[in-house]
């Protein structure tokens, strides 16, 4: 107990020199309502703290309400326990056998020996189902809603989210990564910052764009939190059932803060992009 007194007091007493240090600003996401797919908004920052760090339409980031209903969130969570995916199914799984929640990973690689456990950094539990035709099933739902990343090609005002700006490559979005990555995050559960990384598969295909879609659960805090670069101010994004929140793997810092109460469930995955070179012929 005296250490750490003897710590914190010259700390203590540097933030009531200069109260700055300790000055942040939060907000709760209030996504924008929309008729249709295609009308779905780029998230517009201008009105939150993060407006410094995320200026009109430099990032592509959105947050979709309602794409997805809860009985067909139920299926996910079924499809994630049993690898059975059925929408006409009802009630909870009851899991025979070996849980098959286990403790998530963070990987360094595409290997399966390429992953370590820290729970300091990350502390949750996580199911991984490898799936195309489910993966298919969310694309197709999905694609309307980010219309936008269809084709980049050099100059185009989304490039930055595939690539740097004053490339000479064409990107198509073609799907999304069959690796779906279902999580669960109890009480005091957490993901710290970071950034999410680029995958490039074997096959040509790369990730660009995450997608997180929050298949409910009953949990008390747990947003996805969204930071300025200097981490004193942040966004809030709430664990909305239905709710999809697509943003860039680029330049978007981000944690999932730790769950009060309750379970808090989603799942994980990368829209996926094929680039080509640029034609210039007319």
């Amino acid at each position: 107990m005296f250490d750490k007194v003897s710590t914190l007091s010259p700390l203590l007493g540097l933030m009531d020199m200069f109260p700055w240090l300790t000055r942040k600003s939060s907000s709760i996401a209030n996504p924008a309502p929309f008729n249709d797919p295609s009308e779905a908004p780029i998230f517009d920052f201008s009105n939150t703290p993060l407006a410094p760090d995320y200026p009109a339409r430099q990032r592509f980031v959105k947050i979709l309400d309602g794409v997805f209903t809860p009985e067909e969130c139920n299926a996910l969570v079924r499809f994630a326990e049993t690898g059975d995916f059925d929408l006409h199914g009802d009630g909870d799984v009851e899991m025979t056998g070996e849980n098959p929640w286990k403790q998530a990973a963070i990987h360094f690689g595409m290997e399966e020996h390429q992953q370590l456990v820290d729970t300091k950094y990350r502390n949750s539990e996580r199911i991984l189902r490898f799936d195309e035709s489910v993966a298919q099933w969310l694309y197709e739902r999905l694609r309307p809603y980010v219309h936008e990343l269809e084709e980049i090609g050099p100059d185009s005002e989304w490039e930055r989210v595939v690539g740097r700006p004053g490339g000479q490559q064409e990107w198509r979005m073609i799907g999304l990564n069959e690796r779906l990555s279902f999580l669960r995050y109890g009480r005091g559960h957490f993901f710290k910052e970071h950034c999410d990384g680029q995958v490039s598969l074997p096959d040509g295909r790369q990730g660009r764009v995450t997608v997180q879609i929050y298949l409910g659960g009953d949990a008390e805090g747990g947003p996805t939190r969204i930071w300025s670069r200097d981490m004193r101010r942040w966004l809030d994004v709430e664990p909305k059932i239905g709710r999809a929140l697509v943003f860039q793997q680029r330049d978007v810092l981000h944690s999932g803060q730790p769950v009060v109460r309750g379970i808090k469930l989603t799942v994980r995955t990368d829209i996926m992009f094929r680039a080509s070179p640029h034609s210039t012929t007319t």
